[in-house]
């Protein structure tokens, strides 16, 4: 049996009634429900989709394709363009998803002209799992975006309107393999790239707080190269010649039976089907075009609809390892995902102190600390007869009136020579006070200095004696309270 269910109404009409079917047995598809142990259950990683293309393209994904000839070798799956206009090859996953995920794809790829190499999450009827045309998050990667390697535009779609696309910007080169990264959430989307194979950090982070897909809908990830040109915004859509759609697209440049693919248009149907993929058309004049075939339904909704000329590039191709996907809860979200954090913000709050101690904290309150203490090595050059040595500053990187985490400052000095140690310290690095009275450190005696944490820098003043040394140590240390 497959998923949902036919049943009548109290009228007798028959409506569809959303199910899951486990081994014949359907069990109402409700957001979090295990049949198996007949319960409700709050998962952190609720689905974890990974495609390394090792297996049939179609175990994972649904195909669609006019006019490419995709093929799968080692792991690779590759799409060359090839040189025909209006041709697309579109891959979308089985499995549906919801907001916040993750999703990773290792690709690469050279750019030419006329050419759209999209990735995109984008929004789907909870019952029969199609387009529904009203929200996305995509990132393009193709020479109709850019034909630069390093750069892109990214795009988000919410409420039914066109999407929001943005300005070309900078990514890690396709030229080779690049992870491309993209972070839905319910109050803002992350648009990232990285390294493959690599400690390094995202090198480029982007963030779109404006039409946001909506967070309560149901999702499909989708992959695909379309021979067409820029996208064009379509900003009206009525009843043609013999009731065809009429579209309005400012200065679209397009020519009587040419194909252009258009989507995204909400309020308006093809006689009841969606409006989406490659027609054929006719040019009314500068600003409007029809759509040769069609039969208008329905009413426009202002500000949707966006159409591409179909265009032939020179041939080029998309090459992907991989493809993950992670579907986790909200809260799970905030703490592991990064939210694109480079300072404090909405995820749990890190402070360093030093550069070597990392607390986690809340309102300013330690939570978890990695390490307790933290020594530093001034010196351990002979010095010659009355030289001075002036250790580095020491900063606890706190503010005053700020919680944090030390409560002593520490020297410790030997040398075989007699000398005289005392510790200052600054409120700003630059005025330095005596905290101490300089001590006699005797020859091959050591000597340690201890004070309370009373301002944000500190270091320690050595002075030697007379005779040059042979032997000598100096070091500093902050001891957590």
């Amino acid at each position: 049996m497959a998923n949902n269910l036919q049943v009548r109404d109290t009228n007798g009409a028959l409506v569809t009634m959303a199910t899951k079917e486990v081994n014949g047995v359907h069990y109402a598809a409700q957001a979090g429900y295990d049949p198996a142990d007949d319960m409700m259950k709050v998962k952190s990683l609720q689905k974890k989709f990974r495609d390394t293309f090792g297996g049939a393209v179609t175990d994972k994904w649904d195909v669609s394709v006019s006019g490419m000839a995709p093929t799968q070798s080692a792991g690779v799956l590759t799409i060359p363009s090839g040189v025909t206009a209006g041709a697309f090859y579109e891959i979308t996953t089985k499995e549906t998803f919801t907001v916040p995920c993750r999703i990773m794809i290792a690709a690469l790829n050279a750019r030419h002209a006329n050419n759209h190499h999209i990735f995109e999450l984008f929004s789907v009827d909870p019952v029969t799992g199609l387009d529904d045309g009203k929200n996305t998050l995509q990132m393009d990667i193709g020479g109709a975006a850019s034909a630069t390697v390093t750069l892109m535009k990214y795009a988000t779609q919410g409420s039914g309107l066109a999407p929001l696309e943005s300005a070309a910007v900078t990514v890690l080169t396709t030229a080779a393999y690049s992870i491309l990264e993209m972070e839905p959430c319910s109050d803002e989307a992350y648009f990232h790239s990285r390294a493959v194979d690599s400690t390094a950090a995202r090198s480029n982070s982007y963030v779109r707080h404006m039409s946001l897909p909506d967070p309560n809908a149901l999702y499909k990830f989708r992959i695909r190269s379309m021979n067409h040109a820029a996208w064009k915004l379509v900003t009206g859509a009525v009843a043609g010649t013999g009731g065809v759609i009429r579209l309005t697209v400012a200065a679209h440049g397009y020519a009587t039976s040419n194909t252009v693919w258009v989507e995204a248009l909400n309020g308006v149907t093809n006689g009841g089907a969606q409006v989406r993929g490659n027609y054929v058309i006719t040019s009314v004049d500068a600003n409007t075009i029809e759509l040769q075939g069609t039969t208008f339904a329905g009413a426009y909704v202002t500000g949707s609809g966006r159409a591409a000329l179909g265009a032939a590039p020179t041939t080029v191709s998309l090459l992907l390892q991989f493809v993950s996907i992670q579907d986790y809860a909200e809260l799970t979200a905030e703490i592991t995902a990064g939210r694109g954090q480079i300072v404090a913000g909405q995820s749990i709050g890190v402070q360093t102190v030093a550069g070597s101690v990392v607390t986690a904290t809340v309102s300013g309150t330690p939570l978890v600390a990695s390490q307790d203490n933290v020594f530093y090595n001034d010196s351990v050059v002979a010095q010659a007869g009355a030289a001075t040595v002036t250790g580095a500053a020491r900063d606890v990187a706190i503010a005053a009136g700020a919680v944090h985490r030390y409560s002593h400052f520490n020297a410790f000095a030997f040398a075989d020579q007699a000398g005289t140690m005392r510790i200052e310290v600054s409120n700003d690095n630059i005025t330095w006070r005596r905290a101490t009275e300089d001590t006699v450190v005797g020859a091959n005696t050591p000597v340690a200095l201890r004070i309370p944490v009373m301002t944000r820098y500190h270091r320690v003043v050595y002075v030697n004696g007379a005779t040059l040394q042979t032997a000598f140590m100096l070091n500093t240390a902050y001891t957590a309270s």
